[in-house]
């Protein structure tokens, strides 16, 4: 098995961490509606590992503050993607002359995505941190002991 590039693992760690807690949710409320096995799946999609009812409830109680965390950081990295990654379709009609790297909009646009890629690269690792924490308490919750794949 090749080795994961490394945008592609970071990728796939920051949306495993942004779903932690929407995921995590949805199998509280389905272990609250008498569904049990449904939540252990749910949960077992993102997380891996064998879930039962009692251990989703114990997960998304211990892992409330990682998972928001995580949830917040990742929501924010996002927002502001489209926001300054797209700053041409937003700011377009407005006077942009005065805007950071104005006159042009090319030169906006230049320096907004630019400062932003260099803000993902920060962002990068507390999000990674966060992941690790939630992948601890997964195999921690379950009682596997395989290394994390982040």
């Amino acid at each position: 098995m090749s080795p994961m590039p490394p945008i592609r693992r970071a990728v796939r760690t920051a949306a495993r961490a942004f779903l932690a807690l929407p995921v995590g949710l949805a199998a509280v409320a389905l272990v609250l509606t008498g569904q049990p096995g449904r939540a252990a799946r749910v949960q077992a999609r993102l997380a891996g590992g064998e879930w039962t009812g009692g251990r989703v409830l114990g997960r998304a109680v211990l892992g409330l503050p990682l998972d928001a965390a995580a949830f917040l950081l990742v929501g924010y990295a996002l927002f502001n993607s489209v926001r300054n990654l797209g700053y041409p379709l937003w700011y377009l009609d407005t006077d942009y002359h005065q805007a950071w790297g104005g006159p042009t909009m090319a030169g906006v646009w230049a320096v907004h995505a630019g400062g932003w890629l260099l803000c993902l690269a920060v962002l990068h690792w507390p999000v990674r941190r966060l992941a690790r924490g939630q992948q601890a308490l997964d195999r921690r919750a379950t009682g596997d002991g395989r290394a994390p794949d982040a």
